[in-house]
């Protein structure tokens, strides 16, 4: 038996186990009700219209530079809402994902790393996700003192995502290699701007795959996996996303050892690690 088979309890298939580790991403079907989704977009909302106080950078648009009025946002980025909202603690989607990273990492004792709310607002072609890996923004193991990297990153579709709306592009396989490409910052700075970005090299094989999920299903991307999105194309839609990630306690515990917590305020940066050196090279 695979799908939801209790509240607390989503069961993954053999193959979808092999297609997440063999792609670097895979697609969980129904995994929210309505209902459920319904009380999870009733949060987001309150975060989104600013009802729920979110303090410096950890509001912002991932597709600008810092220091854009609010109302030029093209992608409205929420980081931590568990940590400025703590009754949102525990939800169902948490409990969820947490049974689901322990059928795909069973040898590993996976912790929460961070979880975030996206939206891409409606008519907004330039709310795009410039290809990247995840890894990019991360210490790597050298600056972490530990050997694994492994992530699930979890992404729950509030809205249908589609084509249109912006949904999420991958290159299949792209991570089995479980190297770090070249990355540079969109803005003239990791200071101005959060967001990362590499090329596409066809000569390595890289071929985009769209990854469209229906309100209520989930994405799952590991580290390496090159990833982005485009743009937002409808007019009435927006595209409202619920991230959160999973990695070991042992690389949990090591970034947070170095203030790395994944908010955008937190002093330490990617310029700012040991291995920082290393990746601008």
């Amino acid at each position: 038996m695979s799908g939801r088979i209790s509240s607390d309890s989503y069961v993954i298939t053999e193959e979808q186990i092999e297609t997440f580790h063999r792609d670097g991403l895979v697609t969980l079907y129904d995994v929210l009700t309505e209902e459920e989704v319904a009380q999870i977009a009733e949060v987001f909302d309150k975060f989104m219209n600013r009802e729920i106080h979110v303090p410096g950078k950890d509001f912002c648009d991932m597709s600008k530079p810092f220091g854009i009025p609010f109302e030029e946002w093209s992608i409205v980025n929420c980081m931590l809402p568990t940590r400025y909202h703590p009754p949102f603690q525990n939800n169902i989607f948490e409990r969820l994902t947490a049974d689901i990273v322990r059928q795909l990492h069973p040898s590993m004792e996976m912790s929460k790393e961070y979880d975030q709310f996206l939206n891409k607002r409606p008519g907004k072609s330039d709310a795009v996700f410039a290809w990247h890996q995840d890894m990019g923004y991360w210490p790597n193991p050298k600056a972490l003192g530990v050997d694994e990297t492994a992530t699930c990153t979890f992404s729950l579709a509030i809205d249908d995502s589609t084509e249109e709306n912006g949904c999420l592009r991958y290159v299949p396989g792209s991570g089995l290699s479980r190297k770090l490409r070249q990355h540079a910052p969109l803005a003239s700075s990791r200071d101005e701007g959060h967001a990362l970005t590499i090329e596409l090299d066809e000569s390595k094989g890289d071929v985009e795959k769209l990854a469209p999920c229906k309100r209520g299903s989930i994405t799952v991307h590991d580290e390496f996996v090159i990833h982005g999105s485009s743009g937002n194309k409808c007019p009435d839609r927006q595209r409202r996303t619920y991230v959160l990630a999973y990695r070991p306690k042992t690389v949990v515990d090591a970034e947070r050892k170095l203030g790395f917590t994944h908010s955008h305020n937190d002093e330490v940066n990617w310029d700012t690690f040991n291995d920082g050196e290393e990746r601008k090279k």
